[in-house]
């Protein structure tokens, strides 16, 4: 695959993922449900396409990497569950912001407990992003958003952690790990609420996610990332935060508050800045 489409079909994937916190801000029924069934649609869809991949050896990509596997799903299925009820419980602005913090909050804990070389424009940019944090935090204080954050917060922490385990693993499966982090978003789900049965709406808008929308968007991004660098698919993570917002402003209606758009834009800027510095720097080095 050229660069060009490695770009283009990255980018794809970036902007079908950005419909899905809107998608989910419309589903009527409590988030637990929502990821009950979006889980179980999930694990079917990638399992039915694995099966047609492997075919005979469908049981062998489980039996040869099931720690990598279950661990992945393990902090998958957590992040999963993390962001729908982030989404429920706070402003999609607040949320994607929030969750576009990760690529540094990776860093930091690497630096901290890792002792990982850091360059000093991520510390740099760290500061920055706190200081878009602490005026959408400051801004959700006051409207009671408060736990919804606490939820960003927890989904970026399980981000961070599943992406080490498939930064260390790049032999695995995506389609395993994926789907079995659907099957355990289900059953975290169900192990925490009451599901109830969802409305015909609701049900059309998570099956359509499940199977169909973020499926597709992860295998765009997972192509993309074989064929382009890191910090380049880092650049491109840019794509949900900006575009987010703008979505669920058309469909619901809901309208960012002006500190939480000061905040994001100086998030955004910060991880705008630090990833084409990061871009600069590795192609001095090639």
């Amino acid at each position: 695959m050229t660069y060009a489409k490695a770009f283009g079909v990255t980018s794809l994937g970036m902007v079908l993922m950005s419909f899905e916190s809107p998608l989910i801000k419309m589903t009527t029924i409590p988030a637990q449900s929502v990821t009950f069934y979006f889980g179980l649609f999930m694990f079917a869809i990638t399992h039915i396409v694995l099966g047609i991949q492997q075919k005979s050896a469908f049981f062998e990509v489980y039996r040869v990497h099931y720690k990598p596997i279950l661990l992945s799903a393990f902090f998958m299925g957590i992040s999963n569950l993390f962001f729908i009820l982030a989404v429920k419980h706070t402003s999609v602005a607040s949320a994607v912001f929030i969750l576009s913090t990760a690529p540094l909050v990776s860093a930091l804990i690497a630096f901290i407990f890792f002792r990982q070389k850091t360059p000093r424009r991520t510390f740099g940019a760290i500061f920055f992003v706190f200081i878009g944090l602490s005026i959408i935090l400051f801004n959700d204080l006051g409207l009671g958003n408060m736990l919804g954050n606490f939820y960003a917060f927890l989904c970026v922490l399980s981000f961070t952690s599943l992406f080490s385990v498939l930064e260390r693993y790049k032999e695995v499966s995506r389609l395993a790990c994926v789907g079995a982090g659907g099957l355990v978003a289900s059953l975290l789900a169900l192990m925490t609420a009451s599901i109830v049965l969802p409305d015909p709406y609701s049900f059309k808008i998570i099956l359509f996610m499940g199977a169909l929308l973020t499926p597709v968007s992860r295998v765009c991004i997972g192509i993309g990332t074989k064929f382009l660098p890191s910090v380049e698919v880092a650049l491109l993570t840019i794509i949900e935060p900006v575009l987010a917002p703008f979505w669920v402003w058309i469909l619901m209606d809901e309208k960012p508050h002006s500190n939480t758009l000061i905040g994001g834009a100086i998030i955004v800027t910060t991880l705008l800045v630090h990833s084409m510095m990061a871009h600069k720097e590795a192609k001095k080095r090639n």
